[in-house]
């Protein structure tokens, strides 16, 4: 009679220490939960595969998260999102992982269950429990099952351009502004060639001959003072330049100064050719009208600069 109450204890125990760790079975295995966006899928389409275990507030902990296989048949894995963690407000937390897989392979497949480990308390055994596997459908394109025939598309009318035409119009402006680049060079090397003087005397002969002429203009008369001014100037120029050989009637006031400079003419005598130069481009260009003695001395500043010129103390530079 004892044995037997001895056997019943000993199996109620035993059924009540599997029912225990059923129950704690249930209750991790509805912690963990999967959700997939898509069981039905063509080749080579992705499936998106969110993973949550929850842990409640009685201090379970995750041990391990899910491992992945190094290979699983029929599916390819294509991203494996970060593990997200989320507190709740009443102490527990979530685990999330979004994983993206697809296959190539048609068929029915099964998609395996994948293991996470928790465990209760520091030297407590570890608890493994799994995800849910699922069925996942690959299939190819559903085939056109009217078997209408499609009309052929109409052939389309494409335009095409000539650009004849406007190779032709570039091509001839072109030609025209080499053309018109050409003459204004051939205009300005003929600019830049000395004419020759009409005169048979010297360079300094013509010029003193010249600045005697200016003898004959009334200085007490506006318009013949900016003539006096205008024939001096151009005096020198052209004396200049046939000495040269260069056409200078067109080079301004500084132009000269710089070409006696080099040539090294004294500081001083510069001086007294560039007071009588700009006082003649004053008379042309800004209307001044210098007294008599003011114009005479400037005859006499040009007279002296050819001079020495003429003496081959300063000789021009070709």
């Amino acid at each position: 009679m004892m044995v037997i109450r001895k056997n019943k204890w000993k199996a109620l125990s035993i059924g009540l220490t599997a029912c225990f760790y059923f129950c704690v079975q249930l209750c991790f295995s509805q912690t963990i939960q999967t959700f997939a966006d898509k069981k039905d899928i063509l080749i080579g389409e992705q499936v998106s595969l969110k993973i949550k275990a929850i842990l409640p507030t009685n201090g379970n902990r995750l041990s391990k998260w899910i491992s992945f296989p190094d290979s699983i048949p029929h599916f390819e894995i294509v991203e494996s999102g970060k593990t997200d963690t989320v507190d709740y407000k009443d102490n527990s937390k979530a685990v999330e992982q979004t994983i993206i897989f697809t296959s190539f392979d048609s068929g029915k497949w099964v998609f395996p269950a994948l293991s996470v480990e928790f465990t209760n308390t520091p030297g407590q055994p570890i608890q493994k429990f799994q995800t849910d596997s699922f069925l996942v459908n690959v299939s190819y394109s559903p085939p056109d099952s009217t078997n209408q025939l499609r009309d052929i598309k109409p052939i389309m009318e494409v335009s095409i351009t000539d650009y004849t035409w406007y190779y032709i119009i570039g091509g001839v402006l072109l030609l025209l502004i080499i053309i018109f680049l050409l003459i204004r060079y051939l205009k300005k090397d003929k600019k830049t060639k000395p004419e020759r003087s009409a005169s048979n005397l010297s360079p300094y002969d013509e010029a003193m001959a010249e600045i005697k002429n200016l003898a004959q203009y009334n200085l007490y008369n506006a318009e013949e003072v900016k003539i006096y001014h205008t024939k001096l100037s151009a005096i020198f120029k052209n004396y200049l330049g046939r000495k040269q050989g260069k056409n200078l009637f067109n080079r301004t006031t500084g132009d000269l100064l710089i070409r006696m400079t080099e040539n090294s003419m004294k500081t001083e005598n510069v001086s007294n050719l560039a007071t009588a130069l700009r006082c003649s481009d004053a008379v042309k260009f800004a209307r001044y009208l210098p007294a008599v003695e003011e114009s005479e001395d400037c005859v006499m500043k040009i007279k002296e600069t050819i001079n020495l010129i003429e003496q081959q103390i300063y000789p021009p530079k070709l």
